[in-house]
């Protein structure tokens, strides 16, 4: 008999953590850092403490209290069992921290799964600094696809549409029946037709998890394609007569690529952080690091600069070109949306330069009526929703039952 239970993305947005377990063997599908600005302690200047930080996480309910997870050394001095039992292995469905960024933590020995760009993701965040927390992770790679078989569970890995490469689905087959997993999931992307697919291969599966990151903010109007915010980008670029700042997620691969295709094509030079500038580079990317020693050539023309910024560089506003000839582009960025905390520090520094703030980008996570779709496609015996502060509003067909998650270790009977 097969159990599922939930020890994160339970009335929060991220934070995936999803455990399968049969016969004693587990299967733990993504292993999400916490972050929602809302409920997670450590947030603002409040961090764990450095030399304990794991252990800050599970005493607070930010990692999963589950034995035999993680390195001994790591949850020393915890009444919980640390070390591989050979009978767990994770699986990833893409390299967002709230779906990864605790993988550092887990044991050498237990397996971690995930697609080859997911992969070439976190060995290129990890060579930039800007990897994981607790340590380098290795992990395995699953085409797409293609299956692995864990104890009694088979698992199959599927490309879905979301704004990272290598974003996947799982289907898990259990001994009561096929449970999937869409990790996080949509529809208005450039590759729609992978979700579609994805929710076929599940249909009839006795279980679906699904991602409802947009039921928390209502039925709201249609998500903008990635082909309509290049079209808006390439707008802004040619319209701007001085310098564009931009905040874009530089996972985002493919919005990378397409910006700085845009920004050629307009004679502008998009300049990244150092981390960033190293982590496209180790992708194959060309990207140029920004430094002071630049600064004297954006001032004499900053119509040929695009100046990617975060929130630790920020300040850099104070040595710019900034003003009302300027413009900041949101582009899905650093802050990670207005409910982040640093969202109303980014708009103060905004108004203190006298710079124009223009938002363009498009959610990485499918809309109501498309999560409903998929649900539909699918049709599952029960639906879960997760990773939204609002689950309650997915309404499913009649024939299929849905079950709200609970955090911290209920257990959900898979059994007919």
């Amino acid at each position: 008999m097969a159990d599922i239970s939930f020890w994160g993305g339970v009335g929060v947005i991220g934070s995936s953590k999803v455990l399968i377990e049969q016969d004693s063997w587990r299967v733990l599908l993504d292993m999400g850092l916490d972050f929602s600005p809302k409920p997670d302690l450590f947030r603002g200047r409040v961090a764990p403490r450095a030399d304990h930080v794991l252990r800050d996480r599970l005493r607070t309910g930010g990692a999963p209290w589950l034995p035999h997870l993680y390195r001994p050394e790591a949850v020393a001095r915890l009444d919980l069992a640390g070390g591989s039992d050979e009978r767990t292995a994770l699986f990833i469905t893409h390299a967002h921290p709230d779906h990864m960024g605790l993988i550092g933590w887990v044991d050498g020995e237990i397996p971690i799964y995930g697609s080859p760009e997911t992969q070439r993701i976190v060995t290129a965040l990890e060579d930039s600094g800007m990897g994981c927390e607790g340590g380098r992770p290795a992990l395995k790679t699953v085409g797409n696809g293609a299956s692995v078989t864990f104890g009694p569970f088979r698992v199959t890995r599927l490309p879905v549409d979301h704004d990272i490469p290598g974003a996947s689905g799982y289907v898990v087959e259990t001994d009561d029946g096929p449970v999937a997993y869409t990790g996080d999931i949509r529809l208005h992307g450039r590759h729609p037709e992978w979700s579609l697919a994805f929710a076929e291969a599940a249909r009839g599966c006795r279980a679906l998890v699904i991602e409802g990151t947009t039921l928390s903010f209502g039925f709201q109007t249609r998500e903008p394609s990635e082909r309509e915010v290049d079209e808006c980008f390439s707008d802004i670029v040619g319209s701007t007569p001085g310098l564009v700042l931009l905040a874009l997620n530089p996972t985002n691969l493919e919005r990378v690529a397409a910006f700085l295709m845009i920004c050629h094509t307009h004679g502008r030079t998009i300049l990244w952080p150092r981390a960033q500038a190293q982590f496209l580079q180790l992708l194959g990317v060309s990207a140029t690091a920004f430094d002071s020693s630049q600064l004297a050539a954006i001032h004499r023309e900053p119509h040929r600069y695009v100046v990617q910024l975060t929130m630790r560089s920020i300040p850099d506003l104070l040595d710019l070109p900034v003003g009302p000839a300027s413009v900041f582009v949101y582009a899905n960025g650093e802050p990670f949306g207005p409910d982040d905390p640093d969202w109303q520090v980014l708009l103060a520094w905004l108004r203190y330069t006298d710079t124009p703030f223009h938002p363009i980008g498009t959610s990485g996570h499918a809309s109501p009526r498309a999560i409903h779709r998929l649900v539909g496609l699918a049709h599952p015996d029960i639906v879960f929703p997760i990773h939204s502060e609002a689950p309650a509003r997915l309404i499913p067909p009649s024939e299929t039952v849905r079950w709200l998650p609970e955090r911290g270790g209920r257990r959900f009977p898979l059994r007919k």
